[in-house]
Parts: structure tokens; C-alpha cells; sequence
């Protein structure tokens, strides 16, 4: 992918050729869809917790894009990524791709009243800019050679959403069309948003601006076909909900920023907001520049009276003392609070105690250690709350950058609950057949897998005793904090690989078939009879081998052009020698895999096995998932009973297996 280079803050949106506006060409007034490229991959500010303000970039190899959250015709098309109810749904996604480093898409849009007005616009032409929402499940840090700035690629992110935006950060139209004289318009990078905590648009304050001049009609305008008018609407009815709809609007971009900015900057810029008429995105690119600045941005006006906490308020302090413990135990911990934590680096736990206590009011507060330590246990204590979000806070920066490779091999699919699951494979949706003039659609079966996945409930747990707050020493609670987050992501890894290497290699006895996910013979056919050397004809019968699976139909499973090359320590050079891109004298020599494979390193891989995966969402083998609403470890704290002392226990629930076989090779080697 060409990378387009970075615009500085303070450049003005680039100019674009001068053109009347026309309808889009892929507009389909009769059945309301509309083709969009959602993205380029072009790079943007973004902020990231806990990484901050980064530049990002989007991976836009199919490999790197999960594509599950926009295919199926479940993805929505939203009103400038609003979420506030279900008026803020404009339609859905039909249809979508990833095609030569740009991701295109079909949106359908809903045939209600309140969208027709959206609708109109984008038919018409007047609205051409699309922003896609996602989450980064991984980034790939780069240095630009021409800038030497530091940039975040995410090569493993997930969009979920697409949304129909006035300004987006690169300004240009995104809904594809032609212009009057049938050239097809530049595709510019829409906007892209990630959650959370809020997009990276970063549109400067209102101002008052007049009115651009209508543009001038084309000849393509005068002769497209003309959509019937709608009856008009109630012009005070329609301003009243525009204004609830822009105040409703204003209320997720505020919560957002909570942890990010001063709650009285937040609340003092919503209020402003309100007041003044500010757009959504208004609102978003003021509480941005609170966040980059981290310092309160000039000509704020007062907050009302009992909008702001106080500064006193003890969830305001508790949050402000979490942020000073992580960034004792952890170097390099980059707090998100605004600096308020850096009046109590120094402080011992039992000065926390006490000033909590304050807080909520107490006048008799202990000055002995030992009495404030009786005092923390208390079911009122704030202390047990304290902990968990320290804990939190540290566990979480050490788990989300912890990338493990298995990720990269098994495909993600979540849990509703602890039931045993079963995951479509390749092949088990039934395929087309002929459908004549005035005839019938056929029924077909839809196979079910008989593998089963079920999530299973990991924990550990901490005691903070009296005795550790009365000699002021939390270390063995810190320590404990910081190292679990990456203990948890070195779980899972291992727990994956245990599963990948039972059989000497050939992975879990499947129930279909009664035999291990790697065999020989017919039954498989994705094993080596034989180990052999990790060397260019072997890889090329392992890539073979995959492509010449098939479906449940019988069809070609068609996953070659994108294949991982997994090896342990013994292999890596081999490996490595095998997918580099070096410009060879003779075609013979040539490197024919380079960019067709990827090698992968993985400590726990012995010996000199390797394996061939496929790309996972084209045909998965090994799936893996956490529970719905609990994805990572959560920390929680409770009493100790009989004892004067807090437990802060560790809860992950994490599901791993095997589901199919057609999408991998496994060699023993030798």
C-alpha cells in the first residue's frame, strides 16, 4: 500500500479538483443501496489508551482485517457514529471487501421517514463521506524514514460499523460515483473512528460561517432521473427533534472522554455545547484538544454549580491515588488522569487511607497505622475499591500490548456462556444451485459441526492483610498487579500451543473422523508421512496440500494466497530465508514464496516441527474466545473471612479448541 504522508495540525484541508456535484453512479434509488470505500488504511491521529496520542495506521491486507463484524448484513450504517438509540441507525451493510489495499462496501438504507432526509442527500450527492468505526486487536510499531516519527500499523483490527459523516478527517467523497463526464471521482481516505474512547476527528470549534454558493448543474444532473419529492414535514416539529437528537448526540461523546479529561473541563465544555448549538464532532475535537494539551483549553466558562465533583470527592481521589500506585510499580506506566496523581506518588497507603476517610466526612480520623488499617477493612471503606482499580489499572497496561502469537493462527469467536459451543466450519453453509425462469428456490441442509468448545473459568488471588498496611507495604500486592496482565496473555498462549502440540504435533483427537487434526492418508491428508527438512520443495507440498482441500461440497477451499509458516527457535532461519523478498539475477533463483508467506516464531514449538495456517477467517482450524463482556482478565476484591484483610482475585474466563482441519499442513521435520 502506498502510505500517504502525515498532515500537520495546522494545514488546510487539501483542495480538491472543482467539480459540480452529481449524483453517485452506484446509487440504487429502487433498491436504496449505495457502494462506499470505508478505507484506505491512510494514517491519522488516534488516541489510545494506554498508549495516548499515537499516529496510526490501518493494515489493509486481508490478513490483517477481521472482516466478520461487517459481512452478514448485521453491521450497522449509522447517523456520524451515534449510538443513542435506535433512530440513529440509518441502515445496514450487505456487502463487503477488502480489494488492492481499499475496503468497499454495499450499505442499504432503511426506508423510514426520518432517514429519508439522509437518504436525499446521499442520492443527490450532497453527502459523500463515510467513517468507519473499529477496534485494534494488535499494532506493529514503525518508524517513517522521511519524518523519523514513531507510527502504531495495526495489523490485527476489527471494523464493526460504518457511518454516514458530514466531515471526516480527510474531506472528500467516499461514496463512490462519476463525475459528468463519466471519470470515476478520487477516493480519498474516509474518516476512522476507533472505541473507545472516542474517534480521532479533531474538527475545530464552531464558528459562524456563510452559506457556500449552490453548485452549478451538470448535464448529468438535468438528465438523471428525478426521485418523487416527500411531503414536507413540520418545520417546528422537525426543529424540535433535530435539537433533542443534537442534544442526545452530545452525551456519548461526553462520556467518552471520562478518565481522559478534568470532569470539570468535560462537563463545562458539554454544558457549553448545549448552549451554544455544538455539533456532536464540535464537542469531540474540543475534548481532544483537552486531552493532547492536558491543560484546560482557554475561554471555558465556568462549570454550573454542582455539575463538576469536587476536588475533594472521594471517587475523584480514589481514582487519582490508583493512577499514583501504577505508576510506582510499573515504569513506564503513562497515566491518563491529567496529572492529578503526582500529589500522591509519595504518599504511604495508610496517608491514602486516611485522606479517603476525610473525604467522606469522617472527623475523627486515627493517626495510628494499626487503627487505619482496622479502619480499611471496613465494608464502607474505600480501600477495597482502591485496590481493584489500581489493580485494574496495571493489569490492563501490561495485558492489552501483550500480543501472542497464537492470535495470529487461531480465529476469534466469543462465548454467550459456559454451554458447549459449536462453530460453523468451512463448507457447512450448503451451496447455490441453478435458479430457473419462475422457479423455485431449493431448500438446502445446513451441516452442523459436531466439535465442541466450551469456555473455562482460570483465577488467582492476593490477600492485602492488616500487618501489610500497618508497615505501609503493598509491594507484594503491586508486583502482583503488574506482572499478572502478561502472566495472563503468557496463559493463554500456552494454553493454545498445549492444545496445538498434544499427539507429538498432531494436535486433539477431532469427534468427526475419530482421529487427530493432523493425519496422512485420505482421511486428512494435511500431515507429512514422514518429517522432512524445512526447505523450498517441502513448503511448497505443504502449500499444496491446503489448496488441494475441500469443502463439505466439494469444493476448493481457495486460501493460497495468504499462509502463515509456523516454527519453533530450531527453524527460524530456515524459515526466514524461505519468505524473504530479495531481488534475485536469474527467475530461478527467485524467492517464488515471498509475500505468499509469513513466518512465525514461537518459543513453545519444539524441536523441528513447523506448519503451514491458512488465513483463519477463511478457513479456521483452531478457534479460541473469551466470555461477552468480560474479554481479559477482571479483578475483583472481597473481605477475608476471619480476618482483618482484603482479597483481590484474578477471574478469566478463556475457551480454546479445534474445529476443523482443511486450513493447515504440519510437518515433524527433521
Amino acid at each position: 500500500m502506498t502510505e500517504p504522508a502525515e498532515a500537520g495540525a495546522d494545514d488546510p484541508a487539501p483542495v480538491l479538483a472543482a467539480r459540480a456535484l452529481a449524483a453517485p453512479a452506484t446509487v440504487d434509488a429502487a433498491a436504496r443501496t449505495v457502494e462506499v470505500i470505508w478505507s484506505t488504511g491512510a494514517r491519522a491521529r488516534n488516541f489510545v489508551p494506554p498508549l495516548g496520542p499515537i499516529l496510526e495506521e490501518l493494515d489493509m491486507a486481508p490478513a490483517a482485517v477481521r472482516m466478520d463484524g461487517l459481512r452478514g448484513g448485521r453491521a450497522p450504517v449509522l447517523d456520524s457514529h451515534r449510538r443513542g438509540g435506535s433512530h440513529d441507525v440509518l441502515g445496514r451493510v450487505i456487502a463487503a471487501r477488502i480489494e488492492a489495499g481499499r475496503g468497499y462496501a454495499t450499505l442499504k438504507f432503511s426506508r423510514a421517514a426520518d432517514v429519508e432526509p439522509v437518504w436525499q442527500r446521499i442520492a443527490d450527492g450532497t453527502l459523500q463521506s463515510v467513517s468507519v468505526g473499529y477496534r485494534v486487536h494488535r499494532y506493529e510499531q514503525l518508524t517513517d524514514p522521511a519524518t523519523g516519527q514513531t507510527v502504531h500499523r495495526a495489523v490485527d483490527w476489527e471494523p464493526y460499523e460504518i457511518s454516514v459523516v458530514p466531515i471526516p478527517v480527510d474531506p472528500a467523497a467516499a461514496i463512490r460515483g462519476e463525475d459528468a463526464q463519466g471519470s470515476p471521482l478520487p477516493a480519498v481516505e474516509p474518516a476512522l473512528s476507533q472505541e473507545p474512547p472516542m474517534p480521532e476527528t479533531t474538527p475545530a470549534a464552531p464558528a459562524a460561517t456563510e452559506a457556500p454558493p449552490a453548485p452549478a448543474t451538470t448535464e448529468a444532473e438535468r438528465t438523471m432521473p428525478q426521485t418523487p419529492p416527500t411531503p414536507p414535514a413540520d418545520p417546528a416539529a422537525e426543529a424540535i427533534r433535530a435539537e433533542r437528537d443534537r442534544i442526545a448526540g452530545l452525551g456519548p461523546v461526553l462520556a467518552a472522554s471520562r478518565g481522559l479529561v478534568a470532569p470539570g473541563i468535560g462537563d463545562a465544555l458539554h454544558q457549553r455545547a448545549i448552549s451554544e448549538g455544538w455539533a456532536p464532532e464540535a464537542l469531540r475535537g474540543a475534548l481532544w484538544d483537552a486531552v493532547v494539551q492536558n491543560a484546560k483549553p482557554p475561554a471555558v466558562p465556568a462549570a454550573p454549580a454542582n455539575t463538576a465533583p469536587a476536588q475533594g470527592d472521594p471517587a475523584v481521589l480514589r481514582e487519582a491515588m490508583a493512577e499514583a500506585l501504577a505508576v510506582r510499580a510499573m515504569p513506564g506506566y503513562q497515566a491518563q488522569d491529567g496529572g492529578r496523581h503526582s500529589e500522591f506518588l509519595g504518599w504511604r497507603p495508610s496517608e491514602m487511607v486516611a485522606e479517603l476517610m476525610r473525604a467522606r466526612g469522617e472527623r475523627n480520623v486515627p493517626r495510628e497505622s494499626a487503627k487505619l488499617a482496622e479502619r480499611a477493612f471496613h465494608t464502607t471503606s474505600d480501600f477495597p475499591l482502591l485496590l481493584s482499580a489500581a489493580a485494574n489499572k496495571m493489569l490492563l497496561a501490561a495485558y492489552q500490548p501483550a500480543q501472542p502469537t497464537y492470535r495470529t493462527i487461531f480465529l476469534r469467536r466469543d462465548f454467550r456462556d459456559f454451554k458447549p459451543h459449536r462453530f460453523l466450519r468451512i463448507g457447512d453453509f450448503p451451496g447455490l444451485a441453478l435458479l430457473s425462469e419462475n422457479g423455485e428456490i431449493q431448500a438446502g441442509t445446513m451441516s452442523e459441526s459436531q466439535e465442541l468448545v466450551t469456555l473455562a473459568t482460570f483465577a488467582r488471588r492476593i490477600r492485602v492483610t492488616r500487618q501489610m498496611l500497618v508497615n505501609d507495604d503493598l509491594g507484594a500486592f503491586t508486583d502482583f498487579a503488574a506482572m499478572i496482565g502478561r502472566r495472563v496473555a503468557d496463559f493463554e498462549n500456552a494454553t493454545a500451543y498445549g492444545l496445538l502440540g498434544l499427539a507429538s504435533g498432531a494436535g486433539p483427537t477431532l469427534v468427526s473422523g475419530a482421529t487427530t487434526v493432523f493425519a496422512t492418508g485420505a482421511a486428512r491428508a494435511n500431515m507429512a508421512s514422514a518429517g522432512t527438512a524445512l526447505d523450498l520443495t517441502n513448503l511448497a507440498i505443504g502449500r499444496a496440500a491446503i489448496m488441494k482441500q475441500k469443502t463439505l461440497d466439494g469444493l476448493p477451499i481457495s486460501v493460497g494466497s495468504s499462509m502463515r509458516l509456523l516454527v519453533g527457535p530450531n527453524q527460524e532461519l530456515p524459515a526466514r530465508q524461505l519468505t524473504v523478498s530479495v531481488q534475485a539475477a536469474q527467475i530461478g533463483n527467485a524467492n517464488v514464496f515471498a509475500g505468499f508467506v509469513q513466518p512465525l516464531v514461537e518459543p513453545l514449538i519444539p524441536s523441528n516441527r513447523w506448519y503451514l495456517f491458512s488465513d483463519p477467517l477463511a478457513a479456521p482450524v483452531y478457534v479460541y474466545g473469551y466470555l461477552n463482556g468480560a474479554e481479559g482478565p477482571q479483578v475483583t476484591t472481597g473481605p477475608v473471612s476471619g480476618v482483618d484483610g482484603v482479597e483481590v482475585s484474578v477471574i478469566f474466563d478463556f475457551g480454546v479448541g479445534a474445529i476443523d482441519w482443511r486450513g493447515a499442513w504440519f510437518n515433524a521435520g527433521t
